[in-house]
């Protein structure tokens, strides 16, 4: 009897031991996004972010479990501009841009880190927009967040889920890319950064999926973060070495072309295609009501 209570005592500690690694590893795999790219549009009509405009405070709000709010690195891009400063209070989530020259297209985009890189379902606001001089410009701007992961995977490329959501002036979406050796199998996706919607128009633009290294047909499907603001056809395709090109056409829907028009607003999707070789890539497409002014 004590050598059969001996062995179920055994039994129990390997149990709780595997356990407890799959915890652990359950705890490391699941690590989510924590890179966030703000990207500041003029609407239309709008020239808040150009010239004089030299610096900016930005207002943001993160969100979602195990975030503990911004990190101090950040990082600015304006066509036409030299970043002077770049700074970010922790304390009141607000970062600070100071640049020189002026901003020739009417775009700003400021990226950075959320604090912790193991976040679960961030998410990240933008709350106030205010220029040189304390003026808000918030209500000038079509702001879109876009959040992803810099955690690599063990293949060597980067990776992470894609989702998206809208929190009132604020688009807030995820993507990832990576990088694939030449030798392995992959598909580039290409498609317009961004598509201006116009009422009483077909609202549809063209995506385009080349394959590279693909030695066998092979199974390819599209997948969108966001149904209700792009619309592929068809989902599914096929790709083999002799025809490795292919172009689909995306659709805006109604329903979100009038909310656009109506709210004087942008939104982005993430489109991913994956094939059966494991080829994979991803697109962001900003799909807004307002066109960026051009240079």
């Amino acid at each position: 009897m004590k050598k059969i209570n001996f062995f179920v005592a055994v039994l129990i500690i390997v149990t709780i031991t595997f356990s407890l690694l799959g915890l652990r590893v359950f705890s490391q795999s699941s690590s989510g996004f924590d890179t966030y790219t703000i990207t500041l549009i003029n609407k239309e009509g709008k020239t808040s972010l150009n010239s004089p405009t030299s610096a900016l405070n930005i207002k943001v709000a993160p969100g979602g479990q195990d975030v503990a709010g911004i990190d101090s690195g950040v990082s600015f891009k304006g066509t036409g501009t030299t970043p002077l400063l770049t700074n970010v209070d922790a304390t009141t989530n607000v970062i600070t841009i100071v640049w020189s020259g002026a901003i020739s297209d009417g775009k700003a985009i400021i990226t950075g880190k959320l604090k912790q890189g193991s976040t679960i379902a961030p998410n990240l606001t933008v709350t106030k927009v205010e220029k040189d001089g304390g003026k808000d410009i918030t209500g000038d701007l079509n702001i879109i967040v876009n959040l992803s992961s810099s955690t690599a995977s063990t293949s060597g490329s980067s990776s992470s889920n894609n989702s998206s959501s809208s929190s009132g002036g604020t688009t807030t979406s995820s993507s990832s890319s990576g990088s694939i050796s030449t030798n392995e199998p992959s598909i580039t996706l290409s498609a317009p950064e961004e598509f201006v919607v116009k009422k009483g128009s077909s609202n549809i633009f063209k995506l385009k999926a080349k394959g590279a290294n693909f030695t066998s047909t092979v199974k390819c499907e599209f997948e969108v973060s966001d149904d209700s603001l792009i619309r592929i056809k068809p989902i599914k395709f096929l790709l083999s070495p002799a025809r490795n090109t292919k172009t689909f056409l995306a659709k805006v829907p109604n329903i979100k072309v009038r909310e656009l028009i109506s709210d004087d607003s942008a939104d982005i999707a993430t489109v991913d295609v994956s094939c059966t070789n494991d080829a994979s890539d991803s697109v962001d497409v900003v799909i807004t009501s307002s066109p960026t002014p051009a240079e």
